[in-house]
């Protein structure tokens, strides 16, 4: 269990860093000598609060890992999906190999050390729930809009229009839904989800002419729903783990 609360800290403490923390202005200039360097920074100071306590071993570590990684991602300009996944599997090796060389760094940190077992364990269930909502929510809509992407070439000439960013708030928000549901242990709730979107979704697209559009939007509601079930489901099972 030290092992996971560890893993749990740190991989909570990169999503927070590596996705959340890095704005629009910051992914411009990944270039730039310094961004690899500010972009370690901010992980490493979420892995220092997250765990509690200032293990110098771990702290370098990461440091150095993320900066490496992300200055071979922008010097080498990595843009496919493949690449990129390729990268956040090493990360996670990476905090893996931490997590079992130092297993008891999350024990040992102000979070922790001072609690009884019953709340260290509703603190790493917190992280456990914010690392799943990540993952389920705005970083699903990154991994979809890729996934996606080589179909949405063949309609933009498309005369559908809709409001600015509304396709990536909907899917936010049925991904948010879909969590919520199966953590509230409401999973048939998702199949009147699904019936919603349908309607509300397809009633706009009426002339036969529209069928990519239609078949772009299934291919995206799937993709969502799918993700959103494996990234719950995953989650749920973690949070009993730390909540039995």
């Amino acid at each position: 269990m030290a092992m996971a609360g560890t893993l749990t800290a740190l991989f909570t403490a990169h999503l927070l860093g590596c996705f959340i923390s890095q704005t629009a202005w910051m992914a411009g200039r990944k270039r730039r000598v310094w961004a690899p360097v500010l972009s370690a920074a901010i992980v490493t100071s979420a892995s220092y609060v997250l765990l509690g306590s200032f293990h110098w071993q771990i702290l370098l570590v990461i440091f150095l890992a993320h900066m490496a990684l992300d200055a071979i991602e922008a010097y080498r300009q990595l843009r496919s999906l493949a690449a990129l996944l390729a990268i956040q599997l090493v990360h996670l090796a990476v905090l893996l190999a931490l997590a079992f060389r130092f297993p008891g760094a999350a024990q040992e940190g102000w979070w922790v050390a001072s609690r009884t077992p019953e709340l260290s364990g509703w603190y790493f269930a917190a992280l456990t729930f914010i690392s799943g909502l990540l993952l389920c929510v705005p970083i699903g809509g990154n991994l979809i809009a890729r996934l996606s992407g080589r179909f949405a070439d063949e309609i933009r000439g498309n005369d559908i229009t809709g409001l600015k960013r509304g396709g990536q708030y909907i899917g936010w928000l049925e991904r948010f839904l879909v969590m919520l549901l199966l953590l509230m242990d409401q999973p048939n709730g998702i199949g009147f989800l699904i019936a919603a979107k349908s309607v509300l979704r397809f009633g706009e697209i009426k002339d036969q002419s529209q069928r990519k559009v239609a078949e772009y939007i299934i291919i995206g509601t799937f993709l969502s729903f799918g993700w959103a079930l494996l990234i719950s489901v995953m989650t749920q099972k973690a949070l009993r783990f730390w909540i039995p």
